[in-house]
């Protein structure tokens, strides 16, 4: 019986900011007396599988390998999958896409299949494993995927939800490589982030959370105390509030800024939501409590895509909340999405005409290519089969599809360009990637990302020639790039100063207007 074993956790999508779920799962296999090591795919220390695989063998060499991967260049997480298999290691994994297609990760090579929340199966797992990994006792694993003794895949029933997310306590960042996630202005992407719950009552049709439905928060309390603890630790006093269903129960919402108000800590935040889950009264008090920027997921400011979406609300009620949460002087950003397969050029218009009516309120508007018809979405549903996209993350061609396009190493001649990190990206509208588009449209989308890119470098700096200096190299590069995609790199790249610019914003620093 091995009552201490080693447990190799690898998140394998190359990814620019600390993956907060991770930092659960590693603090609920410490809790059960592995230990724990954990190999993150950093954007700035990038890994090919082949190097990943070597540290596996060479390095770490665990009892157990455990994958959280999300859908996005699953071939090449299959294949570190199977390398781990065939050179013995017991293989776990966990996440997005294996709980989506847990049989499809069985068959490329991992032992065991945790779909959904995983802190009681591991706790099960952790028993199991240490008492002699008895094949008739998988099926006494909750919520755990298998190939049972007879070559059947074996689907055990899940745990109930968590409703205590209190009693997970605070993320555990210690077995993270932080140094891996700094950026230029030496703070650390996702040490700030902060999870105040978990799922999701709301049913957009590009969304896979499916599985999240049911909502559960963390208290005011409990969330307080891991920003004083994050502040204690890391000098951190300006938060990130991970989940963009923070303000779903507003009496929460109103008790946290009541507390975080009496404590009189030097902390500001940033939070993400929907249109239609805030109000007034709300605003002001968590302006009053830190609020320093609010991000609205309004998607589309027509009607036709906001109702196909199931986003339950109209483009009026967006503008209203824009305007509302204006004249209050909460800071914004507003994100939008394009490339949905009915859409015509006059859908570009409306969001065109959308972004110049509510542009003196909003610090910055993000633009970040055409929605990708993830499994088990009900967009995915529709038209997998009349486009002939089925699978579509089995196939090489769309490898790159969903990764953070600004720094898409998968497919770095495509979507790292610095017309597309910096302007605008329309690369899965501009070459088909899913759906098939008119060249209107196409043309549509880039006046559209044109505008978004314009206002976004208007926001990222005060000087009048540093602004139009950054939009000129923008058009250059877009220029370079519709010539060769190879000289764009070799010309634009060769100056020293854009990633340091790209840098500084993604890291947010955007001036108030």
């Amino acid at each position: 019986m091995n009552t201490n074993p080693s447990i190799l956790l690898i998140f394998p999508n190359p990814i620019a900011t600390i993956p907060g779920g991770l930092t659960y799962v590693a603090k609920r296999f410490k809790q059960n007396g592995f230990d724990v090591s954990v190999l993150i795919n950093a954007f700035r220390h990038f890994r090919s599988m082949d190097s990943i695989m070597d540290e596996v063998v060479r390095v770490k060499n665990p009892d157990v390998v455990g994958l959280a991967f999300a859908t996005f260049n699953v071939i090449e997480v299959y294949r570190l999958q199977q390398l781990c298999r065939s050179a013995g290691f017991f293989v776990i994994a966990g996440g997005n896409h294996p709980t989506i297609r847990p049989e499809e990760c069985l068959q490329h090579g991992a032992d065991l299949v945790f779909r959904g929340e995983s802190e009681t199966a591991i706790d099960e797992f952790a028993r199991w494993f240490k008492t002699g990994r008895d094949p008739a006792a998988r099926k006494d694993l909750g919520g755990i995927s298998y190939v049972d003794v007879d070559g059947r895949f074996a689907h055990n029933p899940k745990h109930p939800r968590l409703r205590d997310l209190d009693a997970l306590g605070d993320m555990d960042f210690s077995a993270i490589d932080l140094d891996e996630f700094r950026v230029a202005d030496g703070s650390v992407k996702g040490l700030n982030a902060v999870s105040c719950g978990r799922g999701c009552p709301f049913d957009c049709s590009f969304c896979s959370h499916r599985d999240w439905y049911q909502y559960a928060h963390r208290s005011a309390d409990s969330i307080i105390q891991e920003m004083v603890t994050r502040h204690e630790k890391y000098g951190i006093t300006n938060f990130w509030m991970s989940d963009e269903t923070f303000v779903v129960k507003k009496d929460r919402v109103h008790d946290f800024c009541d507390k975080l108000l009496a404590l009189k800590a030097p902390f500001t935040w940033l939070m993400g939501t929907r249109v239609g889950t805030v109000d007034e009264a709300l605003l002001k008090k968590m302006k009053q409590a830190g609020l320093a920027q609010i991000t609205y997921g309004v998607e589309s400011a027509h009607d036709e895509t906001l109702n196909r979406v199931h986003k339950g609300y109209t483009a009026q009620q967006a503008y209203d909340t824009v305007l509302l949460t204006g004249q209050v002087g909460v800071p914004m950003y507003i994100n939008l999405m394009t490339g949905f397969p009915w859409e015509t050029p006059e859908h570009c218009e409306a969001n065109i005409r959308f972004i110049h009516a509510v542009d003196r309120y909003v610090n910055c508007f993000q633009l970040y290519g055409a929605v990708i018809p993830y499994p088990d979405t009900s967009i995915y549903e529709e038209y997998h089969e009349k486009e002939g996209f089925t699978d579509w993350w089995l196939k090489e061609r769309y490898q790159d599809a969903g990764m953070v396009i600004y720094q898409n190493v998968a497919n770095p001649y495509k979507v790292s360009t610095y017309f597309q990190r910096n302007l605008y990206d329309d690369t899965y509208v501009a070459e088909d990637y899913f759906f098939k588009f008119t060249p209107e449209y196409k043309r549509a989308v880039a006046r559209m990302g044109l505008v978004i890119g314009r206002k976004a470098i208007e926001a990222a700096s005060s000087s009048r020639w540093r602004k139009q200096w950054r939009y000129s190299l923008g058009v250059l590069s877009q220029r370079l790039y519709a010539l060769h995609p190879r000289l764009e790199m070799k010309v634009v790249g060769s100056l020293k100063k854009v990633n340091r610019l790209h840098e500084t914003r993604l890291t947010g620093q955007f001036i108030k207007k």
